[in-house]
């Protein structure tokens, strides 16, 4: 078995390349395409990739694979628009429940410092029948694909489902307008579209001032970060006549954990857990709370993956089995589970689970900069990171050197250069720092609330 990497956008040669590896009996290891190749690279070192399959279109220095012996295969994407999945995919695909390595996931993370999450033919190909057995797909849907292929959630909840089920599959480039989105879905006929919570605003901005509704469109599953109420109500207000629901996982479950179904929650939940899956809310002594309140989220499910390329599991020493999610959430009255933070400093950003520490650090190696505090900031309508710095250096030059270390999703959008850091404890005061970016995003005083 070798582990052999892939770095494109969603094309037919993408989902190609990724049954070639599988039916070799090899594990692909899937990479964001965004990550620049200098932090891609170290992930594949880490992960010993001894070959890549990538866009001929994205890659820009080949000699920086050959220098640490990754062989290189390029492909050319023949279609770069929206396309339906051929039906000889659906043949070539070959149901796998052994417990070999299936897949490698670095979407988490991108600064080299993230934790490879390695997955079994057995983890995600459970995890696609518990997530088929809500879906109940029928012989006229089709799922439209607008998220990454190297997320966890599209890989298992729309790629591998489809491929299963032999359910149309529309193929679409990630960085399209929702009107484009829309005008496909209504070409092709799709049923099952796939969003996280910043897609969705966009979305629904778009469906309210587009002239003609794709009227086949019927369902909308929303995950990936945590779903507003007032988001929520929009959704449903927006999107009246279609079938919104809100769902919950993470990588290391395989991915699904929970989700919302026709007819059983009638909140803004993450729904129950799926087919196979328990879940358990502990206090900070490991004991179970009492439903309604809130405690760390603990999963048991037989889709939780092998272990990271580096570092160990999760797993509580309280109560053996049981992965903990890091993040927080209580079960309400309908036995719906709610999802409401994470127990860590990592932050969700446009649906990438960010490391505010692995990205303070980058910029902190900037010479000029002396200090430097990276904060998020989120509200219904816009979310971003954001930084705090000293030093003699000026905003644009900090951007152009970080910019070949980090994606575009990991640069702060909003900046600002003060005389000190506000602290506490010798440590930064963030609400302090949250504050501040809050009153020159709103230009209104300081919330305390933030």
């Amino acid at each position: 078995m070798s582990r052999i990497a892939i770095i494109g956008e969603n094309t037919i040669e993408y989902i190609d390349c990724l049954l070639n590896i599988w039916n070799d009996s090899n594990c692909a290891v899937l990479i964001d395409w965004r990550i620049p190749v200098e932090s891609a690279v170290l992930l594949m070192i880490e992960a010993d990739v001894c070959k890549c399959y990538i866009d001929k279109n994205m890659i820009t220095d080949v000699h920086i694979f050959a220098d640490n012996n990754i062989e290189v295969i390029e492909y050319e994407p023949l279609c770069k628009n929206a396309i339906p999945l051929p039906n000889e995919f659906y043949r070539k695909f070959k149901p796998n429940y052994s417990n070999d390595e299936a897949i490698i996931l670095y979407s988490s993370g991108t600064t080299g410092k993230s934790k490879g999450v390695i997955l079994s033919h057995f983890a995600i190909q459970k995890n696609a029948d518990s997530i088929i057995e809500y879906m109940h797909p029928q012989k006229a849907d089709c799922v439209y694909i607008v998220k990454s292929l190297s997320h966890s959630s599209t890989l298992v909840g729309e790629l591998l489902v489809a491929l299963k089920t032999s359910m149309r599959l529309i193929v679409s480039p990630t960085i399209v307008s929702p009107r484009y989105v829309f005008t496909n879905i209504q070409k092709y006929n799709a049923t099952v579209l796939c969003l996280n919570p910043t897609l969705l605003l966009l979305y629904i901005k778009e469906y309210e001032i587009i002239d003609i509704k794709p009227e086949s469109l019927k369902t909308i599953y929303v995950s990936g970060a945590i779903l507003s109420d007032k988001l929520y109500k929009q959704a449903r207000l927006t999107f009246s006549d279609i079938n919104l629901f809100n769902v919950y996982g993470l990588t290391e479950a395989g991915p699904r954990v929970s989700a919302q179904r026709k007819g059983c929650c009638v909140t803004n939940s993450v729904g129950k857990p799926i087919q196979g899956v328990d879940v358990r809310i502990i206090d900070e002594q490991g004991a179970c709370v009492p439903r309604g309140n809130c405690g760390s989220i603990l999963i048991r499910s037989p889709s939780l993956f092998s272990g990271y390329v580096t570092g160990s599991a999760k797993y509580d020493p309280q109560n053996p089995g049981w992965f903990s999610s890091g993040d927080i959430g209580y079960v309400d009255k309908y036995n719906e589970l709610h999802v409401v933070d994470r127990s860590d400093n990592q932050v969700i950003i446009q649906a990438h689970n960010i490391f505010l520490n692995d990205i303070e650090q980058v910029i902190a190696d900037v010479f000029g900069v002396e200090e430097c505090v990276v904060v998020d900031y989120k509200d219904d309508n816009f979310e971003c990171l954001c930084c705090a710095y000293t030093g003699n250096v000026e905003k644009q030059a900090i951007v152009n050197q970080i910019g070949n270390k980090l994606p575009s999703y990991e640069i702060p959008k909003k900046w600002i250069k003060l005389t000190e850091v506000p602290t506490s404890n010798d440590k930064p005061k963030v609400s302090d720092i949250r504050d501040l970016f809050y009153r020159m995003l709103t230009n209104k005083p300081a919330n305390k609330s933030q």
